[in-house]
């Protein structure tokens, strides 16, 4: 078999199985069958470059990553850019309920959208007619060319299939199992052929017989070699232990891009770590290869930087590609291209990889020629070190003791490096290993410990790059003072890496204004104990604490006993983590809080100097940090947590008679700090919003908090509180400060500030323009579906115009297929609405139609009218809503025009009989009923009405028993906040500017309005409940406004029990469904007559699945039965069965 007609899907289902297999064992044995079955004539590279897409430079790059990917196949797909399965693939990290288990995995993302639109048969592609679209794919740069083709592949595959391919385009197939074990299954000497040629095709040409043996071969120009890479160490000491007894050399990690240059005559090759040629380097650098490099044929290993002329240094990593692009389109710059050469593989027709390290320095210092800036060696005796400046550490050294390389990685980090490499001088290059030859050591991989945040009292000039400016700081730690604020600091070790040059230009403009020499024989500054060490002594001094910056120190976890600083343990590689502008400088770490954290750190301080070895017993500081983070649980949120302010000094009154709440704050700022800032300034805070918070601050108009604040009053901008504090007197509060400005504030500002809160007497600024044109809401959206049918040429578009259509299921069969079945008929019935004019709704409340499908065509309006929530059955009530069958839909599409909807209609009769006015439901029920009103039917009272329904079981019909007397609990009655309290406009108002808007008008907005039933509202409900709910008799009293009473008699036996419930308004959904049914019933007491609803027993006829109401006479003699019900009960018994 060939590559012509071995099926993708062969190789498909081998990919399934290996993902089922547990051991790597069975997924190797699973490769090796499928090669040897399948390919019996062992051309196996077009099956092995789909195993291993990322190896294969035969094909060039797709340049589709997840993003650009996500788009091409919703362009492939002809979906809508909105819709539900195009946000799923362009929104594929995204996690939630609707996500589902694939979020975070693209191609099983796309494969979840494609099944609903692919066939699970495969459509028979070969490998070949696969790698054939892959080519061209590769080779298109049109978006739309890259679409066509991905079409294409989804018409030829199913889902499984497509989801591979994605896999292969993405280079990420994650089969569980490693590239040096495919390797090993397919040949045993396929690795190490990749490793020196980098060429997946010829590997598989010449190793098509695993139980032969290939010769080992060199390395070749021309042909990209995996690099040999260095294992990653924790500390020098680990370091120096894995090559000790061995002679090594110490060099600096640049950080620039891993490159090899192949020289082979006038022909320049620059291949990446990924064995990628990099041609864009070809304009900036082949001139000074061919120039400087001696050697006709060689094999350059090194890093490609940037050399800034300008400054005289190597410029940040990351601007090499607009260097080489500047370069290549000839313009000048003040930085120019750089390689730093550290090893030689090949010279003249010879490789060198398996001579020593040392003889390979050797050949290197005689082939290249170095040039300053452009062509560099790295070499202990030699090449850098011969041009750096006075003051410069070494780029390399040969290290005899630890000592050495602990203070040259010192002396890299200090000087913003990357880090270093250490490397056994008699080791071999191996292509692709990383079996501890060379080792790495970066900051990064220290131990880091918990940040600290101590306070800069002193500076230290650079050296190099750095000469003339503050590069380090001394730092301290507080005393702690009863009185306040601390006094003294104690000097505590010397930091200066960690920061960019522009975090720390920025650091020392901020401070240089307060620099201080540190010259003879001025003294120290009387705040700061020092040792007067010379490894301590400051070049300048902070002149006061109070204008000086916190910085957070991160270090190796382990501390040492100080001999330089006053402290009493310092840190090892201390490294800043953050310049912290947002803390005061007198909330720094003290001395004593310092002390018990190493105390509690449990052997990690070493006393004295050592060879920095690990003394840690684990096992004790795992306990003790268990038992200790156990006991420190605080039961109280930590939002709700108060704000120690013991400390905090006052220095202005501003604030007096003020109460902030903080709703957010911004990052740069804690809420800890505005809670200081305001008790310095004489005010208080909450930790709650509550009725005397006068001022509610944010940053950002969002949050929970947020939405609550805006109904207490008016929200400030948290600046409105810095301006202040900075200009020590109370600002006005003008437009930029506002975030939201209540009603209340408004009327009574309304002759000063227009509706966006401009004023109209006050000059603005940027920032006051800025917060008024957020204050402004956006236009509303403009509707033009009155012109559609107007203006559209085709009548069959515009057939579903006006009608809002919400979709209803009836789920008639548990079966999977079913489900699926009824989903996709009613997703296809919303597309074609939308086709033809129609708008799909998500909710009853604005329809016109409910369709209704039911996979059997067998419909039951009670489960329809069931399946809604309570407080949405009062819409079915409306004439206007029409529930039919997705017949109507069908056949109105079918005949081309809108059929009546009374031959689908589901609806009984008696539903429609109610005259409810939705708008009308949604309006505020409080109208005072007239006392007339009532007179004008006397005898409404005695008004029979008849209602019939079904029996219930073990009941008879017409009887109704009650045990004992049924618990009525007191209704709760909730009332809605009437006074929003505004913020202070001015620092001249008082409390009493607000006392009018909590006057008579709000009380009476908060009177209980009482419950009133009209004659024709009982009319209503005898027309249209349904048939079978029992017979009752109900007695509704009005009374007056505080003394609502529901009295319905009880048995005979309980006559004297006529204690009345005392019933309130309550906010509560059966409650709320009754007063959208009977609006009258939110009616407010009327002072005269009232009207009583008596329902009598009656026998009943059973009702069909669509009830309908029969008038029946009362039966002669029939026991009256009565119960004291609640108000619920009785609603329960007339909705029972709806």
């Amino acid at each position: 078999m060939t590559d012509e007609t071995v099926r993708f899907g062969l190789l498909c289902s081998m990919f399934e199985a290996m993902l089922r297999d547990r051991t790597s064992a069975k997924k190797r044995k699973r490769l090796r069958t499928f090669l040897d079955v399948a390919y019996t004539g062992r051309e196996y590279f077009s099956a092995v470059r789909l195993i291993l897409p990322g190896l294969d430079r035969e094909r060039g790059t797709y340049g589709l990553k997840e993003s650009a990917l996500a788009n091409a196949l919703v362009d492939a797909l002809g979906i809508s850019k909105d819709s539900d399965d195009a946000r799923k693939l362009v929104n594929w990290r995204k996690g939630g309920a609707r996500a589902g288990a694939n979020a975070g995995n693209f191609s099983l993302v796309a494969a979840e959208v494609l099944q609903r639109r692919q066939g699970m048969a495969s459509g028979g592609m070969t490998i070949k007619e696969l790698n054939d679209a892959l080519d061209r794919l590769a080779s298109c740069e049109n978006r739309g060319d890259k679409a066509a083709i991905l079409s294409d592949l989804i018409k030829k595959t199913n889902p499984v299939e497509m989801k591979w391919i994605l896999m292969i385009i993405l280079k990420e197939l994650k089969l569980g199992i490693s590239e040096k074990s495919i390797f090993h299954e397919f040949h045993p000497d396929a690795e190490d052929l990749f490793n020196v040629t980098c060429d997946l095709k010829l590997v598989c040409d010449k190793l098509k017989d695993p139980s032969q043996r290939h010769k080992r071969q060199d390395i070749d120009v021309g042909k990209a070699v995996r690099p040999q890479l260095a294992m990653r160490v924790s500390n020098a000491s680990t370091a120096w232990k894995k090559l000790h007894g061995k002679n090594v050399v110490v060099e600096c990690k640049f950080d620039g891009d891993r490159i090899q240059i192949h020289k082979n005559g006038g022909e320049i090759h620059f291949f990446s770590r990924n064995f990628l040629d990099h041609t864009e380097y070809s304009h900036g650098m082949s001139g000074v290869i061919l120039q400087n490099v001696l050697a006709d044929r060689c094999i350059l290993d090194g890093e490609m930087l940037v050399w800034d002329t300008a400054a005289q240094r190597f410029a940040e990593f990351g601007s090499n590609q607009e260097i080489a692009k500047a370069a290549r389109e000839g313009l000048e710059s003040d930085r120019q291209l750089c390689y730093i050469v550290f090893d030689i593989l090949y010279a003249g027709d010879t490789s060198v990889i398996h001579q020593s390290l040392t003889e390979r320095q050797a050949l290197l210092q005689k082939v290249v020629k170095p040039l300053k800036g452009r062509l560099e060696i790295l070499v202990p005796n030699g090449g850098l070190n011969d041009i750096r400046s006075a003051g410069e550490p070494c780029w390399s050294i040969i290290a005899h003791t630890l000592d050495d390389v602990e203070k040259f990685f010192k002396q890299t980090v200090e000087n913003r490096d990357e880090g270093v490499v250490l490397k056994d001088l008699g080791s071999k290059w191996e292509p692709g290993d990383r079996s501890g030859k060379w080792l790495k050591l970066k900051p990064d991989y220290i131990h880091a410990g918990a940040d600290l945040d101590a306070l800069i009292i002193g500076g230290y000039f650079g050296s190099g790059r750095h000469g003339g400016e503050v590069a380090q700081f001394l730092v301290g730690l507080a005393e702690q003072s009863d009185s306040g604020y601390p006094k003294r600091f104690v000097s505590f070790c010397r930091v200066g890496t960690g920061l960019s040059d522009e975090e720390l230009d920025a650091l020392v403009s901020k401070l240089k204004p307060y620099f201080r020499k540190n010259e003879y024989p001025k003294k120290v500054p009387h705040f700061y104990e020092v040792t007067n060490n010379s490894k301590e002594r400051p070049d300048v001094w902070i002149d006061s604490p109070d204008k000086s910056v916190i910085l957070s120190i991160t270090s190796d976890i382990r501390t040492i006993k100080s001999e330089v600083f006053s402290a009493p343990y310092s840190l090892r590689f201390p490294r800043i983590q953050r310049v912290r502008y947002d803390k005061p400088w007198h909330e720094c770490l003290d001395v004593q809080s310092f002390v018990d954290l190493v105390n509690t750190s449990n052997g990690n301080t070493h006393r004295g100097t050592d060879d920095g070895g690990l003394q840690t017993n684990n096992s004790t500081r795992k306990r003790t940090m268990k038992k200790k983070d156990k006991g420190s649980v605080s039961v109280v949120p930590a939002h709700f947590v108060l704000t120690d302010i013991s400390g905090v000094k006052g220095e202005t009154l501003i604030f007096a008679n003020m109460m902030f709440f903080f709703i957010n704050t911004p990052p740069s700022y804690s809420v800890e700090y505005f809670h200081k800032l305001v008790a310095e300034n004489g005010g208080t805070f909450s930790m709650n919003l509550n009725d005397s918070v006068t001022h509610c601050i944010a940053a950002e108009r969002k949050g929970i908090k947020y939405q609550a604040a805006t109904r207490h009053g008016d929200v400030i901008h948290y600046s409105w509180i810095l301006d202040c504090c900075t200009q020590k007197r109370l600002l006005n509060l003008q437009p930029k400060y506002f975030l939201f400005l209540s009603d209340s504030s408004k009327s009574k500002l309304q002759e000063e500030i227009d509706p966006f809160s401009d004023f109209y007497y006050l000059d603005l600024d940027i920032m006051d323009i800025k917060q008024i044109f957020n204050n402004m809401t956006g236009a509303e959206n403009v509707h033009i579906k009155e012109y559609h049918k107007k203006y559209c040429p085709w009548e069959t578009m515009c057939l579903l115009h006006s009608c809002c259509i919400y979709f209803c299921e009836m789920a008639n069969s548990r079966n999977a297929g079913a489900v699926i079945v009824s989903e996709l008929a009613v997703r296809r019935m919303k597309l074609e609405t939308s086709m033809h004019g129609g708008e799909v709704c998500s909710s009853i409340s604005h329809a016109t139609h409910i369709v209704v499908y039911s996979t059997l065509e067998s419909y039951n309006f009670d489960e329809i009218y069931e399946s809604f929530p309570a407080n949405q059955r009062c819409f079915l009530h409306s004439k206007k809503l029409h529930v039919v069958t997705h017949l109507w839909l069908k056949d109105s599409i079918q005949k081309g025009k809108k059929l009546l909807e009374d031959e689908y209609n589901l609806k009984p009769d008696t539903l429609e009989d109610i005259d409810f006015n939705i708008e009308e439901g949604k309006q505020d029920h409080g109208a005072h009923a007239t006392t007339s009103e009532t007179e004008e039917k006397p005898n409404s009272t005695e008004k029979m009405v008849d209602i019939s329904g079904k029996r219930k079981r073990g009941r008879p019909t017409g009887s109704i028993t009650t045990k004992g007397r049924p618990g009525l609990k007191p209704v709760r009655r909730t009332r809605a906040r009437a006074v929003t309290r505004r913020a202070k406009i001015n620092p001249d108002e008082t409390i009493d500017d607000f006392s009018d808007e909590n006057g008579t008008g709000a009380a009476e907005s908060n009177e209980t309005p009482l419950l009133e039933v009209h004659d024709d509202d009982i009319n209503k409900v005898q027309e249209t409940h349904e048939a079978g709910s029992s017979n009752t008799e109900l007695d509704l009293q009005d009374g007056k406004a505080d003394k609502d009473h529901l009295d319905v008699h009880k048995v005979e036996e309980d006559k004297k029990e006529d204690a009345s419930e005392k019933l309130e308004q309550m906010v509560d959904p059966l409650h709320a469904m009754l007063l959208d049914m009977i609006p009258t019933l939110s009616q407010k007491n009327v002072e005269t007559s009232t009207s009583t609803l008596r329902l009598r027993e009656k026998n009943v006829e059973t009702s069909t699945s669509v009830p309908e109401c029969e008038k029946t006479q009362p039966v002669p003699g029939a026991n009256q039965v009565k119960k004291k019900v609640s108000y619920k009960d009785v609603a329960g018994e007339l909705l029972k069965d709806w």
